[in-house]
């Protein structure tokens, strides 16, 4: 009868105390494979994944009963947290809320002790180094790339700066030259018409100035062969007069010298 109720009673004790079991969880980064080693008491790492872009570990959790503990230890050359050379803390969250957490570490591994209430699903774990990816080297290479991008664009700008700068000084030039050929043509234009004026002045009255020469104007030639017509129609009829007188006289000169000679008979 005792042996029965010690029996029972072991059984009982079993039964109530809550599972512990070790195991590990395989994650693959940059196709080579890690375990990870974890204690869980009812709880159930099912798969770990990383994120290279947080440097975090994200574990699939299955927790069996009301609340189950997780303990997970960690090799610093795969997985760890600094800042430089000093150790810095993980930040864990549990379906997405921060939670507190106790470490045990030494030179080689950092082991994390945590709580998990039933129902978890997803617990992940961030720090800065893992699997030779640093957070802090992307930080750098992401702030000199920046950097690089910055004096890129920089250059760009300047370029087009000095390009919209010579566009313009061209444009300001041809402007210049062609306002100065405008005023050397306007000013070609005016001295021209001031010598044609003074050509002009300088010709006498009745004249005008036409093709580069002083030549009589129409008004002054039709009075000139106004007053040339009957001048001439004047000396041609005195000559004729004349020409009728002598011919006249002629004739009376020869008949008077026949009339002597017949007397003289």
């Amino acid at each position: 009868m005792k042996l029965n109720i010690a029996y029972v009673t072991v059984l009982i004790a079993a039964i109530m105390i809550p599972s512990a079991f070790a195991d590990s969880v395989t994650t693959e980064i940059n196709s080579t494979s890690y375990d990870i080693e974890y204690t869980g008491n009812n709880v159930v790492l099912k798969s770990a994944t990383a994120d290279l872009d947080f440097i975090s570990l994200i574990f699939e959790t299955e927790v069996t009963g009301t609340d189950g503990d997780v303990t997970i230890t960690f090799q610093r050359d795969f997985f760890d947290a600094k800042i430089g050379y000093s150790d810095d803390d993980f930040f864990i969250l549990s379906d997405g809320d921060e939670i507190e957490f106790e470490e045990i570490k030494d030179d080689t591994s950092r082991t994390l002790s945590f709580s998990l209430s039933a129902g978890t699903e997803e617990i992940e774990i961030i720090g800065t180094i893992l699997a030779d990816n640093s957070f802090l080297e992307e930080q750098k290479e992401q702030a000199e790339q920046e950097i690089k991008d910055k004096e890129a664009a920089e250059k760009a700008a300047a370029a087009i700066d000095e390009a919209k700068k010579e566009a313009a000084e061209k444009a300001a030039a041809e402007k210049a030259a062609a306002d100065a050929a405008a005023k050397a043509e306007q000013e070609a234009k005016l001295a021209e018409e001031q010598r044609l004026e003074k050509l002009m002045s300088s010709c006498g009255d009745g004249t005008v100035f036409e093709n580069g020469e002083c030549v009589l104007s129409p008004m002054a030639k039709n009075a000139t062969d106004m007053r040339t017509g009957p001048l001439i129609y004047s000396i041609v009829i005195a000559m004729s007069l004349g020409i009728i007188i002598t011919l006249i006289l002629w004739g009376i000169g020869k008949r008077s010298h026949k009339v002597l000679s017949d007397d003289d008979s």
